[in-house]
């Protein structure tokens, strides 16, 4: 085991840099969960961001994931060929398109949702309120933090 971290920089630094596995550890967790709804881990996200925001641009997909525009048009296309999500004309721009899910593509990013939430019910049973919500609150002020540009 490592020792503890003797300031609160250095503590701060272990644990950003204890992400890095925990992220790998998500990841291959929901693309095992993945198996047989022939979507990967990048095409659940575009499906939970479009059920989140129920229709919006590519960019502002993009900028709900923080994800590159690039990854998120070429997810995009792989979801419209697949029928999961649909374009929608946008009147404010006439080259630009609204997304928003299927029927299908609803129906089953929901589906998965449901199973990560009944796993994530389960596994939130060995933590207190305070404790989720401090997670909850570090997460969000270290993703403020670190995502600002010096």
């Amino acid at each position: 085991m490592l020792k503890k971290p003797k300031t609160k920089p250095e503590m701060l630094y272990a644990g950003i840099q204890m992400t890095r596995p925990l992220l790998r550890t998500i990841s291959n967790r929901v693309e095992a969960d993945l198996e047989g709804t022939d979507l990967t881990v990048g095409q659940r996200a575009v499906l939970e961001a479009a059920l989140a925001l129920e229709q919006a641009t590519a960019p502002q997909l993009t900028d709900f994931l923080q994800l590159k525009r690039q990854f998120v048009a070429k997810v995009l296309k792989e979801l419209l060929d697949k029928e999961q999500v649909e374009q929608m004309s946008n009147p404010r721009h006439k080259r630009s398109v609204f997304y928003c899910l299927t029927p299908s593509g609803k129906a089953l990013i929901k589906k998965v949702r449901k199973a990560e939430m009944k796993r994530i019910e389960e596994f939130a049973k060995v933590f207190s309120e305070e404790e989720v919500e401090t997670y909850y609150r570090m997460q969000c002020v270290l993703n403020d933090a670190l995502s600002k540009r010096s």
